[in-house]
C-alpha cells in the first residue's frame, strides 16, 4: 500500500517524527510535547470528591475514577484527559461519549469503558514509535482505527493500518449474568466482620438476582458461628486448604457460591476494604484460544482489502494462548511399552506445534493481510507503566514490519517453535502517563 491510499486529516498537533533515535526517546520528553486540541470534549467533571474506599464490584472503571478522592485516580484523570485532548476534536466526542458512565451500570458499558481507553492508550503509543498517525483512516472504504507512515533509518517510508480489540479471555459473553454475580459479590462485601476474609468460588450463571437476605444469610452465619481462635489453629498447622477451613455454599438457580473463611492476624485487624479477600475463582474451562482466534478472524476479514495490518489486542493476563491460536495448538507425543516387561529405552515425549493456526494450516499460508499482532496485558488507566506486550509476526509477510515490533517483546518462529525474545515495556514509548504507586491506590483492590 503507497500514501496515496491515505486519507490525511488535519493533524497538525501529531509531529512527524523521522528519525528512529530521537523517536525511541520518546515523543513527549522534554520541554516541548505534542500541543493539545483547543477545543475540548471534557471527559471528568471538576467536581469535590470526597470517597477515599474501594470500587464496588459491579461499577464501571469510569465510575469509580470519577467518584474516588485518591491522590492516585486525580492524576489518572488528568492523564486520561490528556490523552483525549490528543484525539482529533471529532474523534474525541466518540471517546468521551463510550468512556463516560456514571452510577453501576452493566458489564457492557464497562466494556465501553475499556475499548475507549485502549485506543487512547494505542494513539499515545503510536505517536511515541515515531511514526506518523492518522487516527480512523479512510482506506479502501474501510475505516481501520489507525493508519501509521514510519521513516525507517534508511529514509524509506512503510505504511501499515492497526485495528484494535479490548477482549476479556476469562468471561464468556453472558454480560447479563456476569453482571448479576458483580452484584451479588457486592451484597457479600457488605458483611462487616474484623477477624476475617473470605475466599469465593463462583459456578454456573447467575440469571435472577437472589434476594439480598438469602444470599447474606449463610455467611453471616459462618462468620457467627466460627470461632476466632480454633480456625487460627486449623489455619497455621494446615494453611487455607478448602477442605479443612470453615466453608458454606449458597444455590440460586444453576449458580452457586462458595466460600471458605480466612482468618486475620491480629496485627492486622481491624481490617479496611472488601469481606471478600481471595477471587472470585470460576469453575469450568475458558475457550480463550478459540476466543481470541475468532476475534483475529473478524478483524481480517474487516481489513481483507488491504495487506497490511496490524492487529492489537487487549487481554487481561499474558498467557500462551495467542501464540496456539496464530501458529497451532500445541499437541504432546508420550512414548510407552506395550508390553510392561519391556524394560528397553523409549523416546523422550516432545511437543509438536499443530498446523491450525490463524497463520496457516495442512493447505498453507492464511490471512496473509495481516502482517502481525500485538498482545498488551494487564494494561489499566491507573498502572500503564505495569503493562506488558508481545508482538508475533506473520511468519509469510512480505510487508517490512515497523520498527517498534522488534523493540518490545516479540516472538521468533524458528523450526516449527515460537520463541519469546524480551525486549521493552509499551510504557518506553507512552512517555505520557502516570506511574503506579501501591499507596495511591491502595484502596481498589482491598
Amino acid at each position: 500500500m503507497n500514501s496515496e491510499n491515505f486519507e490525511y486529516k488535519a493533524l497538525d498537533f501529531i509531529p512527524e517524527v523521522t528519525d528512529w533515535t530521537c523517536a525511541v526517546r520518546g515523543m513527549f520528553a522534554g520541554s516541548g510535547g505534542t500541543p493539545y486540541q483547543e477545543e475540548q470534549e471534557v471527559l471528568f467533571d471538576d467536581k469535590i470528591r470526597n470517597y477515599a474506599g474501594p470500587a464496588f464490584r459491579a461499577e464501571s472503571k469510569y465510575s469509580f475514577y470519577d467518584r474516588s478522592a485518591l491522590e492516585g485516580y486525580e492524576r489518572v484523570r488528568k492523564m486520561l484527559q490528556r490523552w483525549v485532548d490528543r484525539m482529533p476534536p471529532e474523534k474525541q466526542k466518540d471517546i468521551v461519549g463510550r468512556m463516560r458512565h456514571k452510577g453501576r451500570g452493566s458489564s457492557r458499558e464497562a466494556q465501553n469503558f475499556g475499548g475507549a481507553f485502549f485506543e487512547l492508550f494505542l494513539n499515545e503509543f503510536l505517536n511515541g514509535t515515531g511514526g506518523y498517525t492518522v487516527v480512523d483512516p479512510k482506506v479502501v472504504n474501510r475505516t481501520p482505527d489507525f493508519g501509521v507512515t514510519e521513516t525507517q533509518q534508511d529514509g524509506t517510508e512503510i505504511h501499515y493500518l492497526m485495528e484494535a480489540s479490548d477482549i476479556d479471555i476469562f468471561h464468556s459473553t453472558d454480560f447479563a449474568s456476569e453482571w448479576n454475580e458483580l452484584q451479588a459479590l457486592d451484597i457479600l462485601d457488605e458483611i462487616k466482620t474484623p477477624a476475617y476474609r473470605l475466599s469465593v468460588e463462583t459456578e454456573g450463571t447467575l440469571t435472577t438476582m437472589p434476594r439480598k437476605r438469602d444470599l447474606k444469610e449463610p455467611f453471616e452465619q459462618l462468620v457467627n458461628s466460627s470461632n476466632y481462635e480454633d480456625v487460627s489453629a486449623v489455619a497455621e498447622m494446615y494453611g487455607w486448604r478448602d477442605d479443612v477451613m470453615p466453608k458454606t455454599e449458597f444455590q440460586h438457580g444453576g449458580w452457586s457460591i462458595t466460600g471458605t473463611l480466612i482468618p486475620v492476624p491480629p496485627e492486622s485487624q481491624p481490617r479496611r476494604g472488601r469481606f471478600i479477600g481471595i477471587g472470585p475463582m470460576k469453575s469450568g474451562v475458558f475457550a480463550d484460544i478459540k476466543k481470541k482466534k475468532r476475534r483475529l478472524y473478524e478483524k481480517a476479514e474487516r481489513c481483507k482489502e488491504v495487506d497490511n495490518l496490524i492487529i492489537a489486542l487487549r487481554c487481561d493476563s499474558f498467557d500462551d494462548s495467542l501464540s496456539e491460536a496464530l501458529f497451532g495448538h500445541l499437541a504432546y507425543t508420550v512414548y510407552f511399552h506395550e508390553d510392561p516387561a519391556d524394560t528397553s529405552p523409549l523416546p523422550p515425549s516432545h511437543s509438536t506445534q499443530v498446523p491450525d493456526g490463524f497463520w496457516f494450516n495442512t493447505k498453507g499460508p492464511l490471512n496473509q493481510n495481516v502482517i502481525g499482532v500485538v498482545e498488551f496485558n494487564t494494561l489499566y488507566p491507573h498502572c500503564v507503566d505495569k503493562a506488558s506486550a508481545v508482538f508475533y509476526a506473520n511468519p509469510y509477510t512480505a510487508q517490512p514490519l515497523p520498527a517498534w515490533t522488534r523493540a518490545i517483546t516479540h516472538a521468533e518462529y524458528k523450526d516449527g517453535k515460537v520463541e519469546i525474545v524480551k525486549g521493552v515495556p509499551p510504557c518506553f514509548f507512552v512517555k505520557d502517563h502516570e506511574p503506579f504507586s501501591d499507596v495511591d491506590f491502595q484502596f481498589e483492590f482491598q
